[in-house]
């Protein structure tokens, strides 16, 4: 974590030095968390002597462990409730025009990834404020010195190839975003320090870099228990390569008088006798030979209760289960379920915490550009934010639970523990407008029947 003051980053040196530790320290670590999330493990690279079988089974706990942990959270993603409907219509307008609920989703997964990532704001060429996610090795974060500030500055870095066939690039790109104006830098991979190419305002009020925690540690979902998927992907080779050596097991011939002999009892050449063995799958001995294979004793117990011990510490230190677990089978109630998912309810708090701060510099950095494009004076701070889990709900046991406070709560209230009810202010306006057409009706008498065109005269 860097922590320095702004008038010191700025400096072309001390910023090639920042951007030099950060290249060598977090970017590594970074490229390393992905690669355990596309299965590309430790494994893959294990070499043995030639000849000997070297499977390399790679497991995916890292990419299970962070989409189940995602989806937990942020699979419903975030509800906002805004009291000012003009305000709320304008805000969604611009939320949704940026698809932010598959941005939110995608930076909650690169935060259960890397512990950290970030959202970036813009106004484009035609004055459209923008977000677009970045990856976490892309952009360094630098913190204020202040206590009583979060984030000093922020800097962004990507590079330019001219050529497909290039290793290096041709030009490396940083941005140095600060509450008012964009430094622009560029260097040439030969140079060692960066030059400063220009700066401009940004117009929106605050460093316009968003910063997503995983958690107070920025920590990756499954980046302590790297040790254990390894742990697990060696045991499980190491037994396919047993199989193997089963399949390739030695025949031992024992007393044969020195060769083996062909049908006629005739001794043949050895090689030749061998390629008719496998052949016909016949052997001929003499009298005094005999015959067995020789074959590797395994302890299958201690193999298996050794992969199951690892198996299990994997997802008990991550805090996601494991659905193929048997305790999941058959009809859980609500209550059991949930037992079986509190640790990653309580991961997911941990998530809710940071990822809502961020997002509160991001609802107030929209509401300034509303302001000042509009000629408005909304306040962010009325914003409530809401996220639900993602979870299987016992529909009924919800809905028995919600009648049996009938009386005792607000009928909102009610409706928000009903999973699905998306919008319960919503829902209360439906039947409100219900009732109202309701009673907008003529009252009919019980048995009374209205007449007709072919109701006789007297009748009614």
């Amino acid at each position: 974590m860097f922590k320095f003051s702004l008038d010191v980053v700025k400096q072309p040196e001390n910023l090639s030095q920042i951007i030099a530790l950060f290249q060598q320290n977090e970017q590594r670590r970074f490229a390393r968390l992905e690669r355990y999330y596309m299965a590309e493990n430790e494994i893959l690279n294990r070499t043995v002597l030639d000849e000997k079988p070297n499977n390399k089974l790679a497991h995916c706990f890292g990419r299970y462990i962070s989409n189940m942990a995602t989806g937990y959270f942020m699979g419903k993603g975030v509800r906002l409730e805004v009291p000012d409907e003009e305000y709320k219509l304008t805000l969604m307008e611009i939320l949704d025009a940026n698809q932010t609920d598959n941005t939110n989703f995608e930076i909650a997964k690169e935060a259960s990834k890397k512990g950290v990532a970030f959202e970036i704001l813009y106004i484009n060429e035609k004055s459209e404020l923008k977000t677009k996610k970045l990856k976490a090795e892309d952009v360094i974060p630098v913190y204020s010195p202040d206590l009583g500030k979060f984030l000093e500055c922020a800097i962004r870095l990507w590079s330019v190839r001219t050529s497909v066939t290039s290793l290096i690039p041709d030009m490396e790109y940083a941005e140095l975003y600060t509450d008012t104006e964009i430094y622009s830098y560029s260097k040439r991979p030969a140079e060692q320090v960066y030059t400063l190419d220009g700066v401009k305002a940004h117009n929106l009020g605050d460093i316009p870099v968003i910063v997503y925690w995983n958690n107070e540690e920025q920590t990756g979902d499954y980046e302590n228990i790297i040790s254990l998927v390894d742990a697990y992907d060696k045991a499980q080779s190491d037994t396919a390569n047993d199989n193997e050596y089963f399949t390739d097991a030695y025949l031992v011939l024992i007393g044969a008088g020195g060769g083996v002999t062909n049908g006629d009892g005739d001794d043949e050449d050895t090689a030749s006798a061998y390629r008719d063995m496998r052949r016909e799958r016949v052997i001929h001995l003499d009298e005094q030979g005999q015959a067995e294979w020789l074959t590797k004793n395994v302890n299958d117990s201690a193999q298996e209760n050794y992969k199951n011990r690892i198996y299990k510490d994997i997802f008990f230190l991550s805090q996601v289960p494991a659905l193929s677990d048997e305790s999941f089978a058959g009809n859980l109630t609500g209550v059991a379920l949930r037992y079986k998912l509190i640790g990653m309810e309580q991961l997911s708090i941990m998530k809710q915490n940071k990822f809502f701060s961020a997002q509160k510099k991001k609802l107030r950095i929209i509401t300034d550009y509303i302001n000042l494009k509009f000629n408005r004076g909304y306040d962010a701070d009325t914003i409530v934010l809401h996220c639900e889990r993602n979870f299987i709900d016992n529909i009924a046991e919800a809905i028995q639970n919600v009648v049996q406070l009938d009386g005792i709560i607000s009928h909102e209230t009610q409706l928000q523990n009903i999973p699905y009810v998306a919008d319960p202010v919503k829902e209360l306006e439906k039947i409100r407008e219900e009732q109202t057409q309701k009673e907008g009706l003529p009252k009919i008498p019980k048995g009374f029947n209205i007449a007709t065109d072919d109701t006789e005269d007297g009748e009614q």
